[in-house]
């Protein structure tokens, strides 16, 4: 039950801008029984998520894959602008890793601290109360650039921090650089997956040996409760970011941060 639970709020905050890491952090540390941080159960319930992406978006991530595949000798010839979009995703991609990486004793110490992620939750309503004032929303994907990869990949590394949201932070730097509301998101869920990946990977090498049998069956059910949460996500974040409805968001995650800070 507990796995349920924990695998149904990942994947509902992962892509509503009110940051995932920061409501497993403060479940891990409220709920009965429930010691934290859970490592290897973050990942997996990531990993769901991760794979509601790659379902909603098979589509475009099939464009980027032939484009990857176009660079090899022989293959058939693809738009450019699928190539310039597996580059800027690359691009974007560097940032979040050497950010991720140098912030990650940080992240992994404020797991334990309420007050910490409270702190950062009061970040992220700040980014989202800017975002729905600034930015025109005026450029398409095709004048998505390498500044807005970079400063989007920038965003996503800082999000490594519990709290601060992932999808808001780089959903608002979309939004800053006068991004459509539904370019900003889809960049900024395409951006994700390397991360994503990337960290389930390094953290699965490390926490692997220290899988038990007994894991199995809560790891499975927080699976496929973030991975049927995080579909529904999606669209709830596609429709609240391209009618501007992302200050209701900002007030509650003002709330549960002041709450957590009171905590201490």
């Amino acid at each position: 039950m507990q796995a349920l639970a924990l695998g149904i709020l990942q994947g509902s905050t992962e892509f509503l801008p009110i940051s995932s890491s920061g409501h497993l952090a403060l479940a891990q540390n409220l709920l009965p029984g429930v010691s934290g941080p859970l490592l290897l159960f973050d990942v997996v319930v990531h990993l769901g998520t991760l794979l509601a992406i790659a379902v909603l978006f098979r589509r475009r991530l099939w464009e980027l894959l032939r484009a990857a595949l176009s660079y090899l000798p022989g293959a058939a010839a693809v738009p450019d602008a699928d190539r310039r979009w597996l580059g800027l995703i690359l691009l974007g991609s560097i940032p979040t890793a050497l950010i991720g990486l140098a912030l990650r004793d940080v992240s992994e110490s404020l797991l334990e601290r309420p007050a910490g992620v409270g702190a950062a939750l009061l970040v992220t309503a700040i980014l989202l109360v800017v975002s729905e004032r600034v930015g025109r929303r005026a450029r398409g994907s095709a004048e998505l650039g390498a500044l807005d990869a970079l400063l989007v990949g920038t965003a996503q590394g800082l999000a490594v921090i519990p709290g601060i949201s992932r999808s808001g932070a780089t959903v608002a730097t979309g939004l800053w650089r006068d991004l459509r509301g539904d370019v900003a998101v889809e960049f900024s869920l395409l951006l994700s997956m390397p991360a994503v990946a990337g960290a389930a990977l390094l953290v699965g090498l490390e926490s692997g040996a220290e899988l038990g049998g007994g894991q199995l069956a809560p790891l499975a059910v927080g699976f496929s409760a973030a991975l049927g949460s995080g579909l529904l996500a999606v669209k709830v974040l596609q429709w609240v970011v391209t009618r501007r409805r992302l200050l209701p968001f900002a007030v509650y995650c003002a709330v549960l941060g002041a709450g957590a800070v009171a905590l201490g």
